[in-house]
């Protein structure tokens, strides 16, 4: 049985930004109203909201369990929740998740516990090639998960996680079909890459031409050189590169005017700890080749070209925010 991993999900993060909003001390009248229709609107955000705020009066027992595994983690916790510079900081961050079953977390950033059940998995920095069974060549980006089913009919490959790029082996008797949660691409002889994410999927085409079906039965082909994402009710081209969508796979993160928020998104899979992006600096436009497998060499250049602070708190977080936040 698939057991999910746990992370820090898009409401928990949309709880800490209202917490540094509300703590800014300039938050407005309107500010206020904003966050309380936010927490009328989904029973989740308000116990997101509960936690969030009431991590300061929870116990820190579970970092014990984490001192074990990644040695220094008690240290940096209490630091970040003793002097007044770094309690600031826990409020303007996902420090938090050093109190949120720290244990759990430490290990689950070594390889996502939720995908050691899948035919082929990757841990966080892990880069693998694969040669199948009728011949094709296939390559898991960092924290990726794949099942291969193969029939006397059809050779389907179901990505869990993450992204995965397949040279296809010809079989005019069993078409290879790539589904994930949002549809699926079929290869018509071809080279190409597959990236699932939490709201839709994305697809570059390097060689050939791919046929998506979207869960919604929408369908649209595309030829080499095209990328297109699609989100389980319809399919949209994209005007960025194939070649430079899937530079992934031969190490390289090339970016070409994105934000940065985009960027952060393509270094967590090969950053063992949790990388937290406030949104102004996501904001921020990025150009450049950047290694992905040395995040930290990446995240100091960023950091050299770019109006962003780096804040480190032991081995686990990572914060990146605009300097003005910092100053």
């Amino acid at each position: 049985m698939n057991t999910p991993a746990r992370r820090l999900d898009p409401i928990t993060e949309r709880a800490i930004d209202w917490l540094v909003r509300l703590d800014s001390g300039s938050a407005t009248a309107e500010d206020r109203s904003a966050f309380e229709a936010w927490l009328d609107a989904d029973p989740r955000h308000r116990n997101a909201w509960q936690t969030i705020s009431g991590l300061l009066h929870q116990p820190i027992a579970t970092l014990r369990e984490a001192e074990s595994h990644l040695p220094g983690q008690r240290r940096a916790a209490r630091l970040a929740l003793t002097t007044p510079q770094r309690r600031k900081a826990l409020r303007n961050s996902a420090v938090a998740l050093l109190l949120m079953s720290l244990g759990g977390y430490a290990l689950n950033r070594q390889h996502p516990l939720g995908t050691l059940a899948a035919d082929l998995h990757t841990a966080t920095g892990e880069r693998r090639q694969v040669q199948l069974a009728d011949g094709s060549t296939l390559v898991l980006n960092a924290r990726s998960a794949v099942d291969v089913e193969y029939s006397a009919s059809m050779r389907l490959l179901r990505l869990r996680k993450g992204e995965i790029l397949i040279h296809t082996a010809p079989d005019p008797a069993r078409p290879l079909v790539v589904q994930t949660l949002h549809g699926q691409a079929h290869a018509l002889g071809t080279r190409f890459s597959v990236r699932q994410l939490d709201t839709h999927s994305e697809l570059a085409v390097l060689e050939h031409r791919v046929q998506l079906t979207a869960t919604s039965g929408a369908q649209q082909v595309f030829d080499a050189g095209s990328t297109a994402r699609f989100d389980g009710t319809r399919i949209q081209p994209l005007a960025a590169s194939a070649t430079i969508h899937a530079a992934w796979a031969d190490g390289q993160l090339d970016v070409r005017d994105q934000p940065l928020g985009e960027v952060v998104n393509a270094l967590r899979p090969y950053k063992r700890g949790h990388l937290r992006v406030s949104p102004q600096a996501a904001a921020l436009r990025v150009y450049g080749v950047f290694p992905l497998d040395d995040p930290d060499a990446t995240l100091l250049s960023l950091a050299e070209t770019q109006p962003i602070a780096i804040r480190r708190y032991g081995a686990l977080v990572t914060l990146i925010e605009h300097r003005s936040e910092s100053e």
